[in-house]
């Protein structure tokens, strides 16, 4: 929880700052995501798993747009790039 609260200090000091950059982080990992779930095929789950991925980085995004407090804008950064990063890992570990 420590980090959390050290992330979202850092985050809205450089408020301006840290959009952009979270912009580009949750586009790399977003786009490194979609390019695993492609290599194995183009099966019906293929095409759920690459919503979810893409709902992630959408709800971050519709919330820097629709210029909300900067802690939400926050918490839909780091539970999107939470959700982005394990669903990475298990589809990458164990062919989830």
């Amino acid at each position: 929880m420590f980090l959390y609260y050290k992330l979202r200090a850092t985050f809205l000091s450089y408020y301006l700052l840290a959009i952009a950059a979270s912009i580009i982080i949750l586009s790399g990992v977003g786009s490194a995501n979609i390019m695993f779930i492609s290599m194995g095929g183009n099966e019906g789950t293929a095409i759920l798993e690459m919503i979810l991925v893409t709902l992630a980085s959408m709800a971050f995004l519709s919330a820097a747009l629709a210029q909300l407090k900067p802690v939400y804008v926050f918490n839909f950064f780091f539970w999107g790039l939470l959700f982005q990063i394990s669903f990475m890992v298990l589809k990458t570990s164990i062919g989830f």
